[in-house]
């Protein structure tokens, strides 16, 4: 098949900061990537992105197999200018195989179909939509949902342009977006379960799951993700933002693994009956005075760990300061390598 490309250029004064923040970044969250003075280059799903020196700021290229491909790779290297350059860099203009159109080609718009309260604080949504294969991912589980505001019957969706940009809707009919992880699929049927946290915070995710009825509508894009690699030792924790993750994780790793997890919830009442095989171990831990959210979790994996660790994987994810700790040291402590933990930071505390 031949691959579709386009590119472009962000002028930019210190290109070597860019380049080097993006480093720091990629090795941070393990990211593949080949870098030379000059260039950085990533493989992603479904292709390649590149940064490129040049005498003005960075050559920007993405190279893909489809379309579908090409319209991710781009969001990707947009996402990376604005933590790196900032959102003034943007848009972009690109060049090459870029072609307007009236949707996404990741994006699907969904409706409520049934309503489920899991417990006081977690609420299940079934979501239908048309041709969602693209979701039957073995590894990638994660989406974008997008909240359009309340009341909007018939909402606007980005969609992409000619210059390879986002055309928004606009601002008082932008939708709020969010990732959320696909609890279920059904392909056949066009069902796709997700569940949402009934934060008492408000949220754009938790107040569209607060007060769904049938019927109502939102967005769906991906999917994204990175799966775990083969062990014969996993150590899973979460907080209730990652328990649609492990249970999904509990369900499909081999009957040959040896499971530990541990789940933060805020109280007994909150816990979930998950269907748990005899190769796992799952317990729950409830927030208390002297710990703050995640950190009791971290411990327990760092109380687990085995001392043989080739065989060792790691998934955890929770408040994000509390996350960037226990990566650190499962490298530096524990030595583990790229491919052996999964640790992210699904959301950050608020201090002050």
């Amino acid at each position: 098949m031949t691959a579709q490309r386009c590119d472009a250029t962000l002028t930019l004064t210190d290109v070597n900061n860019f380049q080097l923040r993006l480093r720091s970044f990629l090795d941070e969250y393990d990211v593949a990537y080949r870098s030379d003075e000059r260039q950085v280059a990533i493989d992603l799903p479904g292709g390649e992105a590149r940064f490129t020196a040049i005498r003005v700021g960075l050559h920007l290229e993405a190279e893909a197999t489809t379309r579908d491909g090409l319209e991710t790779l781009r969001s990707i290297i947009e996402h990376y200018v604005s933590l790196f350059a900032g959102e003034n860099a943007l848009p972009l203009h690109w060049h090459g195989d870029v072609v307007a159109a009236p949707t996404f080609a990741n994006f699907r718009e969904m409706r409520v179909t049934r309503i489920e309260d899991l417990s006081p604080s977690i609420r299940r949504l079934t979501l239908t939509g048309e041709d969602l294969a693209r979701f039957d991912h073995p590894e990638e589980w994660h989406v974008r949902l997008h909240f359009p505001p309340a009341g909007i019957e018939h909402p606007q969706w980005p969609r992409p342009t000619a210059q390879g940009g986002t055309q928004w809707p606009p601002e008082d009919q932008r939708a709020e977006i969010r990732y959320y992880t696909i609890r279920r699929l059904d392909v056949a049927s066009g069902e796709v379960e997700i569940d949402f946290l009934l934060h008492e915070a408000p949220g754009p995710g938790g107040d569209f799951a607060r007060r769904a009825k049938s019927g109502d509508v939102c967005g769906m894009a991906g999917p994204y993700g990175r799966g775990v690699a083969a062990a014969s030792h996993y150590l899973l924790a979460g907080d209730e933002t990652a328990i649609p993750a492990i249970a999904r994780l509990l369900e499909t790793l081999p009957t040959s693994a040896q499971v530990e997890a541990w789940l933060e919830v805020e109280s007994p009442v909150d816990e979930l009956d998950l269907p748990v095989s005899d190769h796992c171990r799952v317990s729950w831990r409830h927030r208390c005075r002297g710990h703050a959210p995640s950190e009791q979790l971290a411990s327990a994996v760092v109380e687990a760990m085995p001392a043989a660790r080739d065989d060792l994987f790691v998934w955890f994810a929770g408040e994000a300061d509390v996350s960037q700790r226990l990566r650190k040291r499962l490298k530096q402590e524990f030595g583990l390598q790229k491919g052996q933990h999964l640790v992210t930071g699904y959301w950050k505390r608020e201090t002050g």
